[in-house]
């Protein structure tokens, strides 16, 4: 995940997917499930830190910079139109949980791809 994956709305997985890979001969399985996160609308990068889920390395920390990145944004846009505060939060709110699955997938992807390893999706439901 970087920095374009960020705003790359029309890049957004749609559909659950199961990802599978082979690490000393076990096979490791990952879902992501393609739809609106609810838990993460709710309580944006916090539940990816207190989920099993989606500890993968490196993706809460990114999760925090895109949260800080949608905050300034959020903050600008405040700033710029008066007694607009409410509306921004739920913008960012409903982005946050539309994008959060789309991220951990491309941060799986960026994993399991740079540490040599093949992965393949297997299931599409």
């Amino acid at each position: 995940m970087d920095l374009t994956d960020v705003f790359a709305v029309t890049k957004r997985v749609t559909e659950p997917k199961v990802m599978t890979k082979l690490v000393n001969k076990q096979l490791v399985t990952k879902q992501v499930a393609g739809r609106f996160n609810w838990l993460a609308f709710f309580f944006a990068a916090f539940y990816a830190v207190f989920s099993n889920k989606y500890r993968t390395r490196g993706f809460i920390a990114k999760l925090f910079v895109v949260l800080l990145i949608l905050v300034l944004i959020n903050c600008g846009l405040s700033y710029l139109f008066d007694g607009t505060d409410v509306l921004w939060n739920l913008i960012e709110a409903i982005y946050y949980g539309l994008m959060f699955d789309t991220w951990y997938y491309h941060q799986l992807l960026k994993k399991w791809l740079s540490g040599g390893r093949r992965y393949s999706n297997i299931k599409r439901f």
